[in-house]
């Protein structure tokens, strides 16, 4: 730990506001393509590290200090864009929004997420110093910022990621000189039965394969092969498609079944999780809260590693956001529908639940965080539980209305549900984030008010980009179901699986006209697995099976393929490891990042890269304006694709090569 006069080096600057607000743009940007694709949002925080020291280096006088408050700023993107896309995408596919009304969506985004700074400055003395939280990914980062200072870490590998993720990208989704995906299917028989395979090429999927490991990455599979290879078939034998067949038709057919039948397994696998959950949620809720009476009744510490934002600035900002929480609700909801009597008691009591549960899910988001990671944290069952609660409160009183309810009645109160549970979200998504950036900068002993006024810059910044991501990317590639315009590929249409899981969650709650039996059978599927996961298979994760059933074959087979490269090369490692002295170890656990590195790189490039193709696709409505390959071509694009799913585990290898030069 450096002492005060070396961390004075880390002040906010000028050249450190223009970086943060840089790359945060960069990572809201890239985090919501992720998160929109797939639904996976890798920890933002290393990789936010790795490019401000790489910029910084063209700098003189600079300090890991600075580094570390760039971080803090940049990584707000990924958390903004959890906390929103994860949610708001439900009022689009339950039809309640035909867009993303920009204003709208950035005052969601705001509210949630600076609530969630004012939540995390009283949590932080109080997780950072729990003994049994781990911090897995702060201890990674402040190794990172110290070899830096060193001059002992490279950062090439991230370039070559992210240069490579980039060039990728455009080649196969602008250009499409190499495909994204390859499917090939069949009819077999006299009941029309349909068999087939596909797989995608995505660098971005495959770098975050590799970041999320071999376990999820066999589950996701395992799902997908279950639903593709088998429940497909057996869907065409025996839910057959109203008028005469046609493979594709029928394909289109099948895939919004199977769509419904990985929403009802997600909704188990969540639940699940979440009562598995139960204890450690008391647990961590009593930890904080007994820590935060003792924050409150001691008088606060004056060294410059702990000092965070005055009490009275907090309090202050908290009536504020309370004002202004309490003036967006009156707007957005729908209360005139159904309850326009009473409105001016259900939004101080919707303000109060936001309050209550924000903080809740705050102090519990940043526990596991600090437990297992930001990746690993379960915040999609924490979303799960607070979309839950308020659904069934108003579900319930709406029953004691005592008068039938109309469709669009229901249809509000899902989009009252969504709404709210998206402020909470907005809240527990910054202290799931943040709890890390803030031991970073414990364990390198930086100054903690100056990564709180960071972080409200990063959130900010981040709340004013993710909104139009979101829209841009649903204009040109669609959402899960829910086509912007007639003719578009609905094999293209970004998942979402957080937001499809809310929707079906809310429609669940308040109507009846969800396809319950294609649900039932995803439901059924994942007792099952849950019923194996008891008998010991315990690597198994259920979220990852679900997601794998709900995923097209395009996406969870390139994560499969990236946590296959990360299997064999933790293995390479680990026989290393057990063959070298101590001076050696050293070296070989250096070079375990650089594969890291990359992987974080083609993740970084190739969404940056796919945001940027995505606004001339959108202002044309022609998402193949940038097509030079000719569509009879196709078999040499698919040999290309398979080519560079080659060529990225040939480079994941040399990169982490002890001999390389």
């Amino acid at each position: 730990m450096q002492n005060v006069n070396e961390n004075q080096k880390g002040i906010i600057s000028l050249r450190v506001v223009l970086l943060s607000i840089v790359l945060a743009i960069l990572l809201a940007a890239s985090s919501t393509y992720l998160a929109l694709k797939i639904g996976i949002l890798p920890s933002a925080s290393i990789p936010a590290a790795i490019l401000a020291m790489a910029i910084l280096r063209f700098f003189k006088n600079t300090s890991i200090y600075e580094t570390n408050l760039i971080q803090t700023a940049a990584s707000a993107g990924e958390a903004v864009a959890g906390g929103i896309v994860f949610t708001i995408p439900a009022l689009v596919i339950i039809r309640y929004w035909n867009h993303f009304p920009y204003f709208e969506n950035v005052a969601i985004a705001l509210l949630g997420g600076l609530l969630g700074i004012l939540f995390s400055i009283p949590l932080r003395k109080i997780l950072i110093s729990t003994p049994q939280l781990y911090f897995p990914e702060a201890k990674a980062i402040a190794e990172v910022l110290q070899l830096a200072k060193k001059q002992t870490f490279h950062i090439r590998e991230m370039i070559l990621g992210t240069s490579l993720g980039g060039l990728l990208e455009l080649v196969q989704t602008g250009l499409k000189v190499i495909a994204s995906t390859a499917e090939k299917w069949s009819v077999v028989g006299k009941s029309k039965i349909i068999i087939g395979f596909g797989i995608g090429f995505s660098p971005a999927l495959i770098g975050v394969g590799y970041l999320i490991g071999f376990d999820v990455g066999v589950s996701l599979a395992l799902g997908a092969l279950m639903m593709w290879g088998i429940g497909l078939p057996l869907l065409s034998i025996f839910v057959k498609v109203i008028g005469p067949f046609n493979l594709e038709a029928s394909l289109t057919a099948y895939r919004t079944d199977i769509h419904y039948i990985g929403l009802g397994a997600m909704l188990i696998a969540g639940l699940w999780t979440l009562l598995n959950l139960l204890k450690p949620f008391y647990q961590s809720l009593r930890v904080s809260v007994q820590g935060l009476l003792k924050t409150f009744s001691n008088k606060p510490l004056v060294a410059s590693t702990e000092q965070d934002i005055p009490t009275i600035y907090l309090f202050s900002s908290l009536l504020i956001l309370i004002v202004c929480i309490y003036f967006l609700l009156g707007y957005l909801l729908p209360l005139q529908t159904f309850m326009s009597g009473a409105s001016f008691l259900f939004i101080p009591a919707a303000v109060f639940y936001i309050l209550i549960m924000g903080f809740v899910f705050a102090a519990i988001c940043g526990y596991f965080s600090g437990l297992v990671g930001v990746t690993a944290s379960p915040g999609s069952s924490i979303v799960i539980a607070g979309l839950l609660f308020i659904a069934i409160i108003l579900r319930t009183w709406l029953i004691f209305q005592g008068h039938p309810i109309a469709s669009e009645q229901l249809l509000s109160a899902a989009a009252i549900t969504i709404i709210i549970a998206a402020v909470v979200a907005g809240a527990a998504c910054i202290a799931n984030d943040n709890i890390q950036d803030l031991k970073v900068g414990h364990l390198i002993g930086a100054t903690p008010w100056q990564q709180q006024v960071m972080l409200i810059l990063g959130v900010i910044v981040a709340a004013f980009v993710v909104p139009y991501i979101m829209d841009l990317l649903f204009n040109v590639y669609g959402l899960t179901t829910v086509l912007p315009r007639v003719g578009m590929d609905p094999t293209q249409t970004l998942s979402a699986p957080p937001a499809a899981m809310m929707a079906g969650l809310a429609q669940s709650v308040f109507n009846h006209n969800l396809p319950w039996s294609m649900l039932g059978i995803g439901a059924v599927i994942m007792v099952i697995f849950i019923l194996f996961q008891l008998l010991g298979f315990k690597k198994l994760s259920l979220l990852g099976i679900s997601m794998g059933i709900y995923f097209p074959l395009s996406s969870s087979i390139p994560l499969f393929i990236g946590s296959l490269f990360a299997f064999f090369i933790k293995r390479k490692f680990y026989h290393q490891l057990q063959t070298v002295n101590e001076n050696k170890k050293t070296e070989i656990n250096q070079h375990k990042h650089y594969a890291v590195l990359l992987a974080c790189g083609l993740v970084a490039g190739a969404a940056l890269m796919d945001v940027l193709i995505a606004i001339p696709m959108s202002v044309t409505s022609n998402p193949a304006i940038l097509a030079i390959m000719p569509v009879s071509w196709d078999s040499l694009a698919i040999s290309l694709g398979f080519l560079s799913v080659l060529g990225l585990g040939f480079g994941f290898y040399r990169v982490s090569c002890l001999n390389k030069k």
